[in-house]
């Protein structure tokens, strides 16, 4: 099981997850480091790099896999050392997955630059971490040496110096519309947005949905994933009990907005690594960024309707999907101008009370603003 490509020195490459297919037909690392709070996109560099030998991805048991839970030791890290310089008895080249590098490269780091200086294409080394401290001695010495593979999550909001851009103008839409392409379907970007605000930024959910959507879609012959058919199949949960909680407010429904703000506080709801937490503060900041951001487009539907416009200036000018257009006609009759002033300023001033710990409990902030306004 040889690699594919046998260059000795094929390091100094900072790439990302989609520049990394290029580079592997050309070169092979030796060493190879994977760093980045995005789960799904860690794995596919690791599955990506795995499967650039030749004769594909090995085994599970061809690969030793040291977990993130194991604790470094110099003795452990001599052996893995050993265990990469030694041809493997069962036939291809020794592999190490090391999870959790962080901790394991603060373990002599003299012996890491020694390892990292001599590292033959005969073996490799493949060093997971979310993040690396890059002034460090072994981390320069891996960026000179190895592959450095960012795994961060993209952005999910146009850059902040690009104040005119669209909210699709953004990093995981264009993941998200590519993602679908990989699997024959067509999906506008406007689209793609509207699945990354209702469900979040989380890749690994997105991925899941794609793939779900993606067996639908074959199954009845479509070729273009719309915004009906997304909505009848996007997941319940994430961010969804947020979005209710608007819904109810902004229609006047305050009862009922205050029993679900109960419930989610009870609940807790999904924070970006996909973990149900209970941190009223997180959530509060959420649920407030949701409403601050439904009433700026009920400002901006105002305006076009008071300029003459109709539906179709709606769909053309703003962020709403056409699906959502019933539900924002009934929150445009419960919202006058003078509203939707009130509530924007209630919750800048929310959010800054609550950022700055000033004020009551953040749960009881937002309530408060649910019956105030």
């Amino acid at each position: 099981m040889a690699k594919k490509r046998t260059s000795r020195r094929s390091g100094g490459n900072t790439l990302s997850v989609s520049t990394l297919t290029r580079k592997l037909q050309e070169q092979f690392p030796a060493v190879a480091v994977i760093v980045g709070k995005e789960d799904l996109l860690r794995r596919e560099a690791r599955d990506l790099i795995l499967s650039a030998l030749e004769g594909g991805k090995p085994p599970a048991d061809a690969i030793q896999t040291i977990s993130a839970q194991s604790r470094p030791d110099e003795s452990r890290l001599q052996d893995i050392f050993d265990d990469l310089q030694t041809p493997s008895l069962f036939g291809g080249i020794p592999i190490v997955v090391l999870e959790g590098a962080d901790r394991w490269l603060k373990t002599s780091a003299d012996s890491w630059i020694d390892f990292i200086g001599s590292a033959q294409p005969t073996s490799l080394l493949i060093l997971i971490a979310e993040q690396l401290d890059g002034r460090s001695k072994v981390s320069k010495t891996l960026k000179e040496t190895g592959w450095w593979i960012t795994a961060d999550r993209p952005f999910h909001r146009p850059p902040p110096w690009r104040p005119d851009a669209r909210p699709w103008d953004n990093e995981l839409n264009q993941w998200l519309v590519h993602r679908f392409s990989q699997a024959k379907l067509k999906i506008d970007a406007k689209t793609a947005q509207m699945m990354i605000d209702r469900m979040g930024p989380v890749m690994a959910p997105l991925a899941q949905t794609i793939e779900k959507v993606s067996l639908i879609c074959s199954a009845e012959g479509h070729t273009t994933v719309t915004e009906d058919l997304l909505l009848d199949h996007l997941p319940t949960g994430g961010d969804g009990s947020a979005f209710d909680l608007v819904d109810r407010w902004f229609e006047r429904k305050r009862p009922e907005a205050l029993q679900l703000l109960k419930q989610m506080l009870e609940t807790g709801w999904l924070d970006e690594k996909d973990q149900r937490v209970k941190n009223p503060q997180a959530l509060m900041l959420q649920c407030s960024a949701l409403a601050l951001k439904r009433a700026r487009e009920l400002r901006d539907v105002r305006r076009i309707v008071e300029n003459g416009g109709g539906e179709k200036e709606i769909l053309a000018e703003t962020t709403l999907a056409r699906p959502f257009l019933p539900k924002i006609r009934l929150q445009y009759k419960h919202c006058d101008a003078a509203r939707v002033d009130r509530i924007v300023a209630t919750l800048i001033e929310l959010d800054w009370q609550m950022k700055s710990g000033a004020g009551a409990k953040p749960e009881e902030m937002l309530e408060r603003a649910i019956l105030s306004v």
